[in-house]
Protein backbone atom coordinates (compact mmCIF):
# COMPACT_ATOMS: atom_id res chain seq x y z
CA UNK A 1 0.00 0.00 0.00
CA UNK A 2 3.00 2.54 0.72
CA UNK A 3 4.80 1.46 -2.35
CA UNK A 4 1.95 1.96 -4.60
CA UNK A 5 1.25 5.44 -2.78
CA UNK A 6 4.74 6.64 -3.71
CA UNK A 7 4.53 5.06 -7.84
CA UNK A 8 1.28 6.61 -8.36
CA UNK A 9 0.96 10.11 -6.81
CA UNK A 10 3.93 12.89 -6.63
CA UNK A 11 1.70 14.82 -4.15
CA UNK A 12 3.26 14.56 -0.42
CA UNK A 13 -0.51 14.94 0.93
CA UNK A 14 -1.40 12.02 -0.76
CA UNK A 15 2.01 10.09 0.61
CA UNK A 16 0.99 11.59 4.15
CA UNK A 17 -3.29 10.40 3.94
CA UNK A 18 -1.76 7.12 3.20
CA UNK A 19 0.77 6.59 5.36
CA UNK A 20 -1.44 8.19 8.01
CA UNK A 21 -4.03 5.71 7.82
CA UNK A 22 -1.77 2.66 7.64
CA UNK A 23 -0.50 3.66 10.70
CA UNK A 24 -4.21 4.28 11.97
CA UNK A 25 -5.55 0.54 11.00
CA UNK A 26 -2.26 -0.81 12.70
CA UNK A 27 -3.08 1.00 16.14
CA UNK A 28 -6.43 -0.34 15.99
CA UNK A 29 -5.63 -3.96 14.89
CA UNK A 30 -2.85 -3.77 17.85
CA UNK A 31 -6.27 -2.80 19.71
CA UNK A 32 -8.06 -5.77 18.68
CA UNK A 33 -4.98 -8.19 19.42
CA UNK A 34 -4.98 -6.52 22.77
CA UNK A 35 -8.55 -7.01 23.62
CA UNK A 36 -8.06 -10.79 22.73
CA UNK A 37 -5.29 -10.81 25.51
CA UNK A 38 -7.19 -9.46 27.81
CA UNK A 39 -10.37 -11.69 27.37
CA UNK A 40 -7.62 -14.69 27.27
CA UNK A 41 -6.19 -13.36 31.14
CA UNK A 42 -9.64 -12.53 32.16
CA UNK A 43 -11.37 -15.72 31.22
CA UNK A 44 -10.67 -18.39 33.69
CA UNK A 45 -9.79 -21.95 32.56
CA UNK A 46 -13.06 -24.29 33.27
CA UNK A 47 -13.51 -28.08 33.30
CA UNK A 48 -15.54 -29.13 30.51
CA UNK A 49 -18.19 -30.68 32.68
CA UNK A 50 -18.68 -26.91 33.94
CA UNK A 51 -18.87 -24.87 31.13
CA UNK A 52 -21.35 -22.88 30.65
CA UNK A 53 -23.62 -20.83 28.00
CA UNK A 54 -21.17 -17.70 26.58
CA UNK A 55 -17.40 -17.09 26.61
CA UNK A 56 -15.55 -20.34 27.58
CA UNK A 57 -11.95 -20.65 27.98
CA UNK A 58 -11.33 -24.52 28.09
CA UNK A 59 -8.07 -26.86 27.62
CA UNK A 60 -8.25 -30.30 26.34
CA UNK A 61 -7.75 -33.04 24.05
CA UNK A 62 -8.90 -32.81 20.32
CA UNK A 63 -10.86 -36.61 19.41
CA UNK A 64 -13.05 -37.63 17.13
CA UNK A 65 -13.86 -40.36 14.39
CA UNK A 66 -14.35 -37.67 11.54
CA UNK A 67 -10.48 -36.94 10.77
CA UNK A 68 -8.78 -35.29 8.12
CA UNK A 69 -5.57 -36.25 6.61
CA UNK A 70 -3.22 -33.82 6.08
CA UNK A 71 -2.25 -33.61 2.16
CA UNK A 72 1.59 -33.40 2.62
CA UNK A 73 2.50 -35.05 5.70
CA UNK A 74 -0.64 -37.39 6.04
CA UNK A 75 -1.14 -36.06 9.93
CA UNK A 76 -4.41 -37.46 11.22
CA UNK A 77 -5.67 -34.09 12.30
CA UNK A 78 -8.64 -31.34 12.14
CA UNK A 79 -7.82 -28.98 10.69
CA UNK A 80 -4.93 -28.14 7.92
CA UNK A 81 -3.57 -25.11 6.37
CA UNK A 82 -0.82 -25.77 3.45
CA UNK A 83 0.83 -22.87 1.68
CA UNK A 84 2.58 -22.54 -1.00
CA UNK A 85 4.51 -19.44 -1.97
CA UNK A 86 6.55 -18.57 -5.15
CA UNK A 87 9.72 -16.93 -5.71
CA UNK A 88 9.25 -14.38 -7.84
CA UNK A 89 11.86 -11.96 -9.63
CA UNK A 90 10.66 -8.85 -11.08
CA UNK A 91 11.75 -8.58 -14.75
CA UNK A 92 13.90 -5.68 -15.02
CA UNK A 93 14.46 -4.84 -11.23
CA UNK A 94 17.36 -6.67 -9.05
CA UNK A 95 14.76 -7.75 -6.59
CA UNK A 96 12.98 -11.20 -5.98
CA UNK A 97 10.38 -12.41 -2.82
CA UNK A 98 7.99 -14.75 -2.14
CA UNK A 99 4.33 -14.42 -3.21
CA UNK A 100 1.01 -16.71 -2.05
CA UNK A 101 0.56 -19.06 -4.86
CA UNK A 102 -1.97 -21.45 -3.22
CA UNK A 103 -3.44 -21.94 -0.24
CA UNK A 104 -5.14 -24.86 1.29
CA UNK A 105 -7.16 -25.51 3.68
CA UNK A 106 -9.95 -27.53 5.42
CA UNK A 107 -11.26 -28.60 8.91
CA UNK A 108 -14.07 -30.84 10.91
CA UNK A 109 -16.16 -30.92 13.82
CA UNK A 110 -13.79 -32.60 16.90
CA UNK A 111 -14.48 -33.12 20.57
CA UNK A 112 -12.34 -31.32 23.13
CA UNK A 113 -12.05 -34.04 26.10
CA UNK A 114 -10.46 -33.09 29.38
CA UNK A 115 -10.50 -35.44 32.57
CA UNK A 116 -14.15 -34.40 33.39
CA UNK A 117 -16.17 -35.07 30.16
CA UNK A 118 -15.93 -33.54 25.94
CA UNK A 119 -17.49 -30.67 24.11
CA UNK A 120 -18.11 -30.67 20.96
CA UNK A 121 -16.00 -27.63 18.59
CA UNK A 122 -17.22 -26.02 15.58
CA UNK A 123 -13.53 -24.89 14.04
CA UNK A 124 -15.01 -23.03 11.12
CA UNK A 125 -13.68 -19.42 11.29
CA UNK A 126 -11.47 -19.49 14.39
CA UNK A 127 -8.22 -18.15 14.63
CA UNK A 128 -5.96 -21.12 14.25
CA UNK A 129 -2.33 -21.28 16.31
CA UNK A 130 -0.93 -24.67 15.37
CA UNK A 131 2.27 -26.37 15.17
CA UNK A 132 4.11 -26.13 11.88
CA UNK A 133 4.83 -30.07 10.90
CA UNK A 134 6.46 -29.32 7.24
CA UNK A 135 7.94 -26.65 5.61
CA UNK A 136 10.38 -27.22 2.31
CA UNK A 137 11.13 -25.99 -0.95
CA UNK A 138 11.64 -27.48 -4.40
CA UNK A 139 13.08 -25.80 -7.26
CA UNK A 140 15.87 -24.08 -5.33
CA UNK A 141 19.46 -24.02 -6.87
CA UNK A 142 21.18 -24.08 -3.43
CA UNK A 143 20.27 -27.18 -1.30
CA UNK A 144 18.10 -26.59 1.61
CA UNK A 145 17.13 -28.91 4.53
CA UNK A 146 13.19 -29.57 4.62
CA UNK A 147 11.52 -29.00 8.48
CA UNK A 148 9.11 -31.84 9.96
CA UNK A 149 7.42 -31.56 13.06
CA UNK A 150 9.91 -34.49 14.78
CA UNK A 151 6.69 -35.86 17.01
CA UNK A 152 5.15 -37.36 13.95
CA UNK A 153 7.58 -40.11 13.32
CA UNK A 154 7.18 -39.99 9.59
CA UNK A 155 9.89 -39.16 7.16
CA UNK A 156 9.61 -35.55 4.94
CA UNK A 157 7.99 -35.28 1.72
CA UNK A 158 10.10 -36.23 -1.38
CA UNK A 159 10.39 -33.42 -3.72
CA UNK A 160 8.29 -35.90 -6.20
CA UNK A 161 5.87 -35.80 -3.78
CA UNK A 162 5.69 -31.97 -3.36
CA UNK A 163 5.62 -31.67 -7.52
CA UNK A 164 2.69 -34.33 -7.48
CA UNK A 165 0.98 -32.02 -4.76
CA UNK A 166 1.83 -28.65 -6.81
CA UNK A 167 0.47 -30.88 -10.21
CA UNK A 168 -2.78 -31.88 -8.35
CA UNK A 169 -3.53 -28.60 -7.41
CA UNK A 170 -2.89 -27.45 -10.79
CA UNK A 171 -5.26 -29.52 -12.24
CA UNK A 172 -8.10 -28.58 -9.81
CA UNK A 173 -7.24 -25.03 -11.08
CA UNK A 174 -7.29 -25.86 -14.71
CA UNK A 175 -10.65 -27.68 -13.87
CA UNK A 176 -12.12 -24.50 -12.29
CA UNK A 177 -10.90 -22.30 -15.08
CA UNK A 178 -12.29 -24.70 -18.04
CA UNK A 179 -15.57 -24.78 -16.15
CA UNK A 180 -16.03 -21.10 -16.58
CA UNK A 181 -17.75 -20.04 -19.89
CA UNK A 182 -16.00 -18.45 -22.83
CA UNK A 183 -16.41 -15.03 -24.58
CA UNK A 184 -17.07 -17.41 -28.02
CA UNK A 185 -13.98 -17.27 -28.90
CA UNK A 186 -12.61 -20.82 -30.59
CA UNK A 187 -10.26 -22.56 -27.82
CA UNK A 188 -6.68 -22.88 -28.11
CA UNK A 189 -6.43 -26.46 -26.51
CA UNK A 190 -9.57 -28.99 -26.64
CA UNK A 191 -9.17 -30.16 -23.23
CA UNK A 192 -8.33 -27.21 -21.05
CA UNK A 193 -9.62 -24.54 -23.17
CA UNK A 194 -8.76 -20.54 -23.91
CA UNK A 195 -9.01 -19.76 -20.24
CA UNK A 196 -6.49 -21.87 -19.36
CA UNK A 197 -4.32 -21.41 -22.19
CA UNK A 198 -3.72 -17.65 -20.97
CA UNK A 199 -3.35 -18.88 -17.13
CA UNK A 200 -0.44 -20.96 -18.88
CA UNK A 201 1.52 -18.84 -20.57
CA UNK A 202 2.00 -16.93 -17.15
CA UNK A 203 3.28 -19.73 -15.56
CA UNK A 204 6.77 -20.60 -15.26
CA UNK A 205 8.41 -23.23 -17.65
CA UNK A 206 7.93 -27.27 -16.34
CA UNK A 207 4.24 -26.81 -16.42
CA UNK A 208 2.91 -28.84 -19.16
CA UNK A 209 -0.51 -29.98 -20.31
CA UNK A 210 -1.79 -33.12 -21.94
CA UNK A 211 -4.66 -35.22 -22.79
CA UNK A 212 -3.97 -36.44 -18.89
CA UNK A 213 -4.00 -33.06 -17.74
CA UNK A 214 -2.03 -30.18 -16.21
CA UNK A 215 1.39 -31.03 -14.68
CA UNK A 216 4.88 -29.52 -13.02
CA UNK A 217 7.86 -30.90 -12.38
CA UNK A 218 11.19 -29.59 -12.24
CA UNK A 219 12.34 -26.37 -14.17
CA UNK A 220 9.06 -24.89 -13.34
CA UNK A 221 10.19 -22.32 -10.44
CA UNK A 222 10.93 -22.14 -7.10
CA UNK A 223 8.02 -23.13 -4.87
CA UNK A 224 7.81 -23.27 -0.42
CA UNK A 225 5.27 -25.50 1.06
CA UNK A 226 3.94 -25.19 4.66
CA UNK A 227 2.11 -26.75 6.68
CA UNK A 228 -0.03 -26.31 9.61
CA UNK A 229 -2.40 -28.97 11.61
CA UNK A 230 -4.67 -29.29 14.48
CA UNK A 231 -3.34 -32.76 15.34
CA UNK A 232 -5.72 -35.47 16.58
CA UNK A 233 -5.09 -36.52 19.86
CA UNK A 234 -2.79 -33.04 20.99
CA UNK A 235 -3.73 -30.93 23.81
CA UNK A 236 -5.11 -27.40 23.07
CA UNK A 237 -6.79 -24.44 24.19
CA UNK A 238 -9.53 -23.15 23.14
CA UNK A 239 -11.53 -19.40 23.28
CA UNK A 240 -15.00 -19.34 22.06
CA UNK A 241 -18.67 -19.65 22.39
CA UNK A 242 -20.50 -22.00 23.77
CA UNK A 243 -24.36 -22.47 23.03
CA UNK A 244 -26.85 -24.71 22.56
CA UNK A 245 -26.16 -27.21 19.72
CA UNK A 246 -29.43 -27.21 17.24
CA UNK A 247 -28.39 -30.35 15.81
CA UNK A 248 -27.32 -33.28 18.65
CA UNK A 249 -26.60 -36.16 17.79
CA UNK A 250 -25.58 -37.65 21.35
CA UNK A 251 -24.95 -36.62 24.78
CA UNK A 252 -22.10 -34.98 24.33
CA UNK A 253 -23.20 -33.03 21.07
CA UNK A 254 -25.54 -30.94 22.76
CA UNK A 255 -23.32 -28.02 23.85
CA UNK A 256 -21.49 -26.71 20.66
CA UNK A 257 -18.15 -24.19 20.88
CA UNK A 258 -17.96 -22.09 17.97
CA UNK A 259 -17.67 -18.29 16.82
CA UNK A 260 -20.13 -16.19 18.02
CA UNK A 261 -22.60 -13.57 17.06
CA UNK A 262 -21.94 -10.98 19.79
CA UNK A 263 -18.59 -11.88 20.96
CA UNK A 264 -16.26 -13.26 17.47
CA UNK A 265 -13.66 -14.22 19.60
CA UNK A 266 -12.70 -17.85 18.56
CA UNK A 267 -8.82 -19.28 19.24
CA UNK A 268 -8.38 -22.22 18.93
CA UNK A 269 -4.06 -22.98 19.76
CA UNK A 270 -1.85 -25.66 21.24
CA UNK A 271 0.23 -22.85 22.97
CA UNK A 272 0.01 -22.92 27.04
CA UNK A 273 -1.88 -20.30 28.36
CA UNK A 274 0.96 -18.66 29.46
CA UNK A 275 2.55 -18.62 25.65
CA UNK A 276 -0.90 -17.22 24.19
CA UNK A 277 -1.46 -14.46 26.80
CA UNK A 278 2.61 -13.64 26.27
CA UNK A 279 2.21 -13.79 22.68
CA UNK A 280 -1.08 -11.95 22.32
CA UNK A 281 -0.09 -8.99 24.51
CA UNK A 282 3.41 -8.53 22.64
CA UNK A 283 2.11 -8.68 19.52
CA UNK A 284 -0.53 -5.77 20.42
CA UNK A 285 2.00 -3.64 22.05
CA UNK A 286 4.11 -3.85 19.26
CA UNK A 287 1.39 -3.21 16.49
CA UNK A 288 0.27 -0.26 18.68
CA UNK A 289 3.69 1.23 19.17
CA UNK A 290 4.60 0.91 15.48
CA UNK A 291 1.11 2.71 14.21
CA UNK A 292 1.16 5.34 16.69
CA UNK A 293 4.88 6.38 15.98
CA UNK A 294 3.90 6.18 12.09
CA UNK A 295 0.77 8.44 12.96
CA UNK A 296 2.77 11.18 15.29
CA UNK A 297 5.59 11.40 12.29
CA UNK A 298 3.53 11.84 9.32
CA UNK A 299 1.50 15.07 11.82
CA UNK A 300 5.11 16.16 12.62
CA UNK A 301 5.86 16.15 9.25
CA UNK A 302 3.05 17.77 8.15
CA UNK A 303 3.58 20.65 10.57
CA UNK A 304 6.81 21.18 9.38
CA UNK A 305 5.97 20.97 5.83
CA UNK A 306 3.37 24.14 6.81
CA UNK A 307 6.38 25.70 9.50
CA UNK A 308 4.35 25.13 11.75
CA UNK A 309 7.00 22.90 13.51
Amino acid sequence: MFALAFASSNDPVVVLVVFFGGGLVLFLLGLRTYRRYRLMEGTTLEPIRSITMGLVHVHGKAEGDDRLTSPLTHTPCFYYKVEVDKWEERVGEDSASWHIWQTDTAERRFYLQDETGKVLVDPQHANFDVPCTFQGEVGSKRSTRPYIDPTLGVAAPTPEELYAYLSQRLQQTASVVSSLPSSGAQTEHPLLGKGLQGYLKVAEPGVTSSARGVSIGPGGGRYRFTEHCLIAGHEHNILGTCSENPSPREEHDRNLISKGQNQPTFIITSKTEEQIEKSLKRKALIMMAIGALVMILMVAFALYDRGML
